[in-house]
């Protein structure tokens, strides 16, 4: 698989695993969905989303007990 976000790093190279591309970071030296740099940016994409969306509360009694 090819990751977009990783194609303008300067330690991205694609590497062709059987019959599929692969994105590697030359830095970690693993594939990049293992890479750490992925796990940050999803994390920050996460949070980013989740702050973003009201304040809204959650509780696991509000989940079966809803307010209308």
């Amino acid at each position: 698989m090819l990751i977009k976000f990783c194609f303008n790093c300067k330690f991205h190279v694609i590497k062709k695993e059987e019959k599929e591309k692969m994105s590697h970071c030359e830095r970690e030296n693993c594939y990049s969905r293992y890479s750490k740099c992925i796990a940050n940016k999803a994390l920050n994409r996460f949070l980013d989303q989740e702050t973003r969306e009201p304040d809204r509360p959650f509780s696991a009694i509000s989940q079966f007990y809803p307010q209308e």
